[in-house]
């Protein structure tokens, strides 16, 4: 009995550690796309419109934990960096920063240097973007 105790003990230790590990370290996985979308404050906001449509766009096909539609593009934010990687690979035109897949399929409504702002704006949201922008 003392042996299982002991298991579920260090188990339990060894997740909290992992966990307060990963907010120290890798702090961007608890940004919300309703934290980034929809709490800007800023004069020329990023985005237009921003939709919650977590119900309708994560599930099965799309294994998302927030999804948000703007006219700019529609946002997908994921567990994983992995899982945010694998996503943005079957996207045709779109973009990815850490956890978070921008794509912009439909998104007729804006014009390129909005997107591009909107990318922009993501990518700044932790200023460590090393990487180009699409050409949209």
């Amino acid at each position: 009995m003392r042996i299982l105790v002991l298991i579920v003990v260090v188990a339990v230790v060894a997740a909290c550690g992992l966990w307060v590990g990963r907010l120290l370290f890798d702090s961007q996985w608890t940004l919300t796309l309703h934290e980034l979308l929809e709490n800007t404050g800023a004069e020329n906001p990023p985005v237009t419109e921003p939709r919650d449509i977590t119900g309708t766009a994560c599930g099965e096909a799309v294994e998302c934990v927030e999804a948000y539609a703007t006219q700019e593009a529609t946002y997908y934010r994921f567990g994983s960096r992995g899982a945010a990687e694998r996503f943005a690979a079957t996207v045709e035109d779109g973009f990815r920063s850490n956890y978070i897949v921008m794509d912009f399929a439909g998104a007729t409504a804006a014009s390129a240097s909005e997107q591009l702002w909107a990318m922009q704006h993501l990518a700044g949201t932790w200023q460590d973007y090393e990487g180009t922008f699409p050409d949209r």
